[in-house]
């Protein structure tokens, strides 16, 4: 005979422990417990049966895994937290005596310090893990970074965080990671790619910034000081990596880093000596087929390459100025993350590179309805044009952004869009493609009309009046077009292919077929609204 299981011994009853016995394993209190799992990254767990975890109760509990808390009874905050609470009740003791010279030295020399360096290596054993939740903590700093100094919010945690996005900011644009920009009614969303791992994260617009009172700024404030660990690592690692000190010199608003080497100048020079080899092994290397294949390989990387590339120096022709009714410090940061050079007027801040009046500017971003005295070898854009060529790749044409004007509509780059799906344009082109278009107009029409009247004379030669030319070439353009034969080779495909499927995938395909007409004839409907608000 076995030996008999009892109940509550095996199961979701052992795997799951209630957040009152965690506590009383633990000996901390519920603050602390709160506190300890924010840092250690320990969060509440859902089991699939609660009753059995719960040992038969059906109360509402809180549960966690039970080797959480166990791997929790190691961690050596705890006594931490233990001995800052023997501190406070001290200090409390020693200020209600009225003994504040004794509080001051108690407050200097015993207050009880602690890093979360190791929580950080615990948590992200490698560079690309901390990378890859990177987007939280960005978001939280620069929150944090407009908030005022209260009694919750500390002046000290508004400048730690001021000075950590600086540094990072100033990494994106020297290494000008800067990939996708997006202006939404809650801020601006940047996407940069750093070491291969794209990082979005949203800043809030630059207004007055109002506490509100029903948010428990202890819970964001402990998410706070992780965050701020662990962007001085990355900070810190990302400065290593292009051979630059940290922490790097700032200048008073903390909005530049001096540099010995722009990054963006190493990449060009890993770049050039990359072709360089491909070129030695292209001429050293046999005509073999597994040496074509690697060259086929090598050449696809760069040319997936070379449209960031070109994003990087898109501004790189440029020299803005920006009005000070615009977002100063979100369009520098735009702007110069794309190698242009920028300056700003005076009332926004000291340390403007050059004047207004300066005679290299080439754009001017302004947010008024009207420019008075305008230079005539300067165009004059709003603030969206600068995102809208981030977000194009491409320096687009300055007349659909005149101060003043309606704007072309601000879609979101964050938006993937898949095959078949209504893809909307907002019908701004570059220059470039402006000008090739008329160009290529131009000569279609030219081509066009020699033809025509080239057909006209045969038309003629032969004894046709011109009526019935007019009648003849409309009946040729109703007649629908002939189906090739690899559009009919195709249809034979698939009608054999539909013949062969069973009635469980024959009824998945007919539906997934109908799913995609109707797409279609959704599309095309879209399409026609185009059209038609373009002819208004």
């Amino acid at each position: 005979m076995g030996k008999i299981q009892k109940k509550g011994q095996k199961g979701a009853a052992v795997h799951y422990i209630s957040r009152a016995q965690a506590l009383k394993r633990l000996q901390i209190s519920l603050a602390d417990f709160r506190r300890l799992c924010i840092l250690k990254g320990v969060y509440p767990r859902q089991p699939k049966n609660v009753k059995k975890a719960n040992k038969g109760s059906t109360a509402p509990t809180t549960f966690y895994f039970t080797k959480d808390i166990q791997y929790l009874t190691h961690e050596p905050l705890i006594e931490k937290f233990r001995q800052y609470k023997t501190f406070a009740r001290k200090l409390s003791k020693t200020l209600h005596k009225q003994e504040f010279s004794t509080a001051k030295s108690l407050d200097e020399n015993h207050r009880p310090i602690y890093n979360l360096d190791h929580i950080v290596k615990e948590r992200y054993p490698t560079f690309v893990d901390a990378l890859r939740d990177l987007d939280d903590a960005l978001s939280m700093l620069y929150l944090f970074s407009q908030m005022p100094a209260t009694t919750q919010i500390k002046a000290k945690v508004v400048s730690e965080c001021q000075r950590l996005i600086a540094e990072f900011q100033t990494y994106v644009m020297e290494t000008r990671s800067l990939r996708k920009v997006f202006f939404s009614i809650k801020g601006i969303y940047y996407q940069a790619e750093i070491k291969g791992q794209t990082v979005t994260w949203i800043v809030p617009y630059q207004f007055v910034q109002t506490v509100p009172t029903d948010v428990d700024f202890r819970v964001m404030l402990t998410f706070l000081e992780f965050y701020t660990t662990l962007m001085g690592f990355v900070n810190f690692r990302l400065y290593s990596e292009i051979n630059q000190t940290y922490p790097p010199q700032l200048d008073e608003e903390m909005r530049q880093v001096k540099l010995d080497k722009s990054p963006a100048d190493m990449a060009a020079e890993r770049d050039a000596a990359a072709a360089a080899e491909l070129d030695e092994f292209e001429s050293a290397a046999p005509d073999t087929e597994e040496n074509r294949e690697e060259a086929d390989a090598f050449r696809a990387i760069q040319q997936q390459t070379s449209e960031v590339k070109s994003l990087g120096n898109l501004f790189s022709n440029s020299v803005v100025f920006l009005s000070r009714e615009t977002p100063r410090h979100a369009l520098e940061f735009m702007i110069r993350s794309c190698g242009g050079q920028v300056s700003w007027d005076e009332t926004t801040g000291a340390g403007a590179p050059f004047p207004e009046t300066h005679e290299r500017i080439t754009h001017q971003v302004s947010d008024r309805p009207k420019i008075r005295n305008r230079v005539l070898n300067r165009a004059y854009v709003q603030p969206q044009w600068v995102a809208d060529c981030i977000n194009a790749r491409k320096l687009l044409a300055t007349k659909y952004f005149e101060p003043g004007q309606e704007l072309p509509p601000h879609l979101s780059p964050f938006v993937e869009y898949k095959e078949g799906d209504y893809k909307p344009s907002t019908g701004v082109e570059s220059e470039e493609e402006e000008e090739e278009e008329e160009t290529k107009n131009v000569a279609q029409t030219e081509e066009d009309m020699d033809e025509t009247y080239q057909e006209e004379l045969e038309a003629e030669s032969k004894g046709i009046t011109f009526s019935e030319y007019n009648k003849e070439t409309a009946e040729k353009a109703e007649k629908p077009k002939k189906k090739t034969a690899e559009e009919i080779e195709e249809e034979e495909r698939k009608q054999m292919a539909s013949v062969m499927m069973n009635k469980k995938t024959k009824r998945l395909y007919s539906s997934m077929v109908k799913e995609q007409e109707r797409d279609q004839k959704y599309n095309e409907k879209l399409q026609r609204k185009k059209k038609q608000l373009k002819t208004k």
